[in-house]
C-alpha cells in the first residue's frame, strides 16, 4: 500500500516535471506555453517581433557591461601592486589576460602615475682606481642581476659619471672628447661632441628629463625629452666657467652662459649636481656653490655657509629641504647639520641651520666614537627620497633627512654612489625580462 502511494507521488511529481524536462511531447496550453518559453531562451535568435529584437539588445548589453566591469576590477587589482621589477613580471606569468593589462601601454602609464616614484633599483659605485660597477641593492626576487645592467662598451671599462638622474646616466669620455648619454635599462646611448672651450678634466654636468606630460612619472618613459647641461670649471687665463644645454628635442647645443663676474679664486672640480625646482646647483671646494637656472638660462656664483670651510668635499652635500628650498647637509664624526638657503627681510640672501641631528640617534648604525678614528663620509644623495648615503664603520647607510630612517647597504666602499632609479617593468622595451621572470621568479 505504501508502496503504491509512493508510486502516485512519484508519477505526479514526473507529470509536473515532464512540461520543464519535456516540451515537445505536450499538446496542453501549459505545456505549450512552457515550450515556448523554453524554445526563447534556448534559441533567441528565432524571434521577429520587436520585443524579441529589445530582448537580445538587452542581454547583449548586459554580457558586455559585465565583462567591461570584470576588466576594470583586474585593471584596479594589478594597479594596487607594489612598483617593484618582480610584481608585474609575476602577473604576467598568471595567464594570457593578465599579461595582456599588465604591458598595456596605458596601464603602464596608470601604473607609474599611481605609485608617483620609480623605485630604487641599486647604486652606481663609482671608484677612482677601478672600474664603476652597478650593485643592486633590492633583495629576491627584485634584484637587478649586474650584467642586465648595460652601459655598453663603458661596462668593461674605467670611465667618469658626472651625473645621473631619471633613469639615465651621463659619462663623460674623455677619450673621445665625448659626453654620452645612456639608458641602462634598454641599452641606448645617445653621443654628443664636446662643445668648443671646455676643458674635459675640469668638466661636470647634469642631466634630467623635460617631459611635462600630465601623470608624467620620471624614470617610467625611456623616450622622454632630456636635457644635458655642461659646466666647465676651467678658469685659468681669465677665463670664466662657462655652461652650455644640449636639449634632445632640438639636437643641438645651446648658446654659450658665462658667469657675468670673474670670480678671485675658485676650487674645482664640482661635486655632482643637485636640482632643486628649476635650479641646478654644484658643490665646488672650500664655500663655492654654482648655481644654473635652467628656466632664465643664468649661471651664477654664490656662497655657501661659512662654516663648509672647516669640512672637507666628502662631507658636504648639496639637498633639497622639505621646503623644496636649496640646503647643504654637512657631516662630522658626531652630528649632521642641515643648513638652508632664505630671503631675510631687505632681500638677502642668507643660511640657517635648519637641524642638527646626532649620529647616535640614527638606529641601525655604527657611527664613530672618536674623533682620531677616519672621518664619516657623504657619498651621495637620492633627490627623490631626500636620502643621504653616509659610509660609517666601513659600513654603507641610506639614510632618510625627514625620518632619520636608516638601511643599511651591503656595497664596497667608494668615492661616489649614485642612486639609480627607474621602472623595470614589461612593456618598457624589456621583454627579454619575461623570459627571465618565468625561469627566476616563478
Amino acid at each position: 500500500m505504501k508502496r503504491q502511494q509512493h508510486g502516485e507521488v512519484d508519477a505526479g511529481i514526473c507529470r509536473r516535471r515532464s512540461p520543464r524536462l519535456h516540451p515537445q511531447i505536450h499538446a496542453s496550453d501549459v505545456g505549450a506555453t512552457v515550450a515556448r518559453r523554453r524554445s526563447t531562451r534556448l534559441h533567441p535568435q528565432i524571434h521577429t517581433s520587436d520585443e524579441g529584437a529589445r530582448l537580445i539588445d538587452r542581454r547583449r548589453r548586459r554580457h558586455g557591461s559585465l565583462l567591461d566591469n570584470d576588466h576594470d576590477m583586474l585593471w584596479e587589482i594589478l594597479l594596487r601592486l607594489p612598483p617593484q621589477p618582480s610584481s608585474l613580471l609575476r602577473a604576467c606569468a598568471v595567464c594570457k589576460r593578465w599579461r595582456r593589462v599588465a604591458t598595456d601601454p596605458k596601464f603602464l602609464r596608470c601604473f607609474h602615475a599611481h605609485h608617483r616614484k620609480a623605485p630604487l633599483l641599486g647604486l652606481l659605485v663609482c671608484r677612482n682606481s677601478h672600474k664603476n660597477v652597478f650593485h643592486p641593492v633590492l633583495n629576491p626576487p627584485d634584484r637587478i642581476p649586474r650584467k642586465r645592467f648595460t652601459l655598453g662598451c663603458y661596462s668593461k671599462i674605467r670611465y667618469s659619471v658626472p651625473s645621473c638622474r631619471h633613469g639615465r646616466i651621463l659619462v663623460k669620455d674623455s677619450k673621445n672628447n665625448e659626453a654620452v648619454l645612456c639608458d641602462p635599462i634598454t641599452g641606448e646611448q645617445h653621443r654628443m661632441p664636446v662643445p668648443p672651450g671646455f676643458d674635459m678634466t675640469y668638466l661636470s654636468g647634469a642631466v634630467l628629463c623635460t617631459a611635462g606630460d600630465q601623470g608624467h612619472v620620471h624614470g617610467s618613459c625611456h623616450a622622454s625629452p632630456f636635457k644635458v647641461v655642461l659646466l666647465s670649471m676651467f678658469i685659468h687665463d681669465d677665463r670664466r666657467p662657462l655652461a652650455r644645454v644640449f636639449s634632445s628635442q632640438t639636437g643641438r647645443w645651446g648658446n654659450l652662459i658665462s658667469i657675468e663676474t670673474q670670480p678671485k679664486t675658485m676650487y674645482g672640480p664640482c661635486c655632482p649636481d643637485t636640482l632643486v625646482g628649476n635650479v641646478i646647483y654644484w658643490l665646488s671646494r672650500r664655500d663655492d656653490v654654482v648655481e644654473f637656472d635652467l628656466e632664465g638660462q643664468k649661471l651664477t656664483l654664490i656662497k655657501g655657509p661659512h662654516s663648509m670651510n672647516n669640512f672637507s668635499i666628502c662631507q658636504c652635500q648639496i639637498i633639497r629641504t622639505d621646503d623644496c628650498i636649496v640646503g647643504v647637509a654637512m657631516l662630522s664624526y658626531q652630528d649632521i647639520q642641515v643648513w638652508q638657503r632664505e630671503v631675510n627681510s631687505e632681500g638677502v640672501s642668507i643660511w640657517l641651520v635648519q637641524k642638527t641631528v646626532a649620529l647616535h640617534t640614527i638606529p641601525k648604525t655604527l657611527p664613530q666614537i672618536s674623533e682620531t678614528m677616519p672621518w664619516n663620509k657623504l657619498m651621495g644623495y637620492d633627490e627623490d627620497t631626500n636620502a643621504m648615503i653616509l659610509y660609517m664603520h666601513d659600513s654603507a647607510y641610506m639614510v632618510q633627512l625627514k625620518s632619520i630612517h636608516s638601511t643599511k647597504i651591503d656595497v664596497p666602499c667608494s668615492t661616489k654612489y649614485y642612486p639609480f632609479m627607474s621602472f623595470y617593468l614589461p612593456g618598457d622595451h624589456s621583454s627579454f625580462v619575461f623570459i627571465y621572470s618565468r625561469s627566476r621568479l616563478i
